[in-house]
């Protein structure tokens, strides 16, 4: 799916958020199907949870 590289200068909610956005514009998830819940997908990734909430904020923010 996606993967978070903690060495980046990126942030890794930035990088999920990026990650995200770029499977919707390429159709790889439709928009407005479900994501994981947050800690699901902490836990997938290895982030925090308010880091995967912040993403999910952000593009909420943007009507993703």
């Amino acid at each position: 799916m996606i993967t978070i590289d903690p060495s980046a200068a990126t942030p890794p909610f930035e990088q999920l958020r990026a990650g995200l956005l770029a499977q919707v514009s390429n159709g790889l998830l439709a928009r407005g199907s479900r994501l994981p819940t947050v800690r699901a997908l902490a836990d997938e990734l290895g982030l925090a949870p308010n880091t995967v909430a912040r993403a999910y904020r952000e593009l909420e923010a943007v009507g993703i």
